[in-house]
């Protein structure tokens, strides 16, 4: 069981899938971009310029049916993956992709179980050097910071 944090971004609420980034507990990371236009004018000044500032280990310009396919490869044979987000709305967003095949029609996952948690914090301000807001692996690496590296930095001072 390995848990895999993700964050998304999308053309507005209820917009597409723009991109989706995924980091595994010992930092293997992959950042997936879909192939869908912006059209909300604040994604497009405040979120398009920064889709591809990422140092994802892997990185994928794919077709929005594509996405599941490549996130259960990416995962792999994790019988039992934990997906961590700091929003539901990712989570609904991880959840539509991975159980879409390439053909847009509905697709299984086959794990055996698959657990969700959702963290209500704010991952900005950081002191990570290069990360920029609004850009999915950008904030999946704060997330993992915030939840791993610091819990532990606190931990050893007993604030916890």
């Amino acid at each position: 069981m390995s848990r895999y944090y993700i964050d998304c971004e999308f053309d507005g609420h209820g917009g597409p899938l723009l991109s989706i980034a995924i980091v595994q507990d010992h930092g293997r990371s992959i950042h997936i971009k879909t192939d869908q236009e912006a059209r909300d004018p604040w994604v497009r000044e405040n979120v398009v310029p920064l889709l591809d500032k990422h140092r994802a280990q892997m990185s994928e310009w794919i077709p929005l049916n594509e996405v599941g396919p490549s996130i259960r490869s990416f995962i792999g044979d994790d019988n039992q993956p934990v997906i961590i987000a700091d929003s539901p709305v990712d989570i609904g967003r991880f959840c539509t992709a991975i159980s879409t095949g390439s053909d847009g029609n509905w697709a299984s996952t086959d794990y055996p179980f698959m657990q969700f948690e959702v963290h209500n914090i704010d991952c900005y301000p950081t002191d990570l050097v290069g990360v920029v807001q609004h850009n999915a692996w950008c904030d999946v690496m704060m997330l993992r910071d915030k939840l791993v590296f610091q819990k532990k930095k606190k931990n050893t001072r007993g604030w916890l």
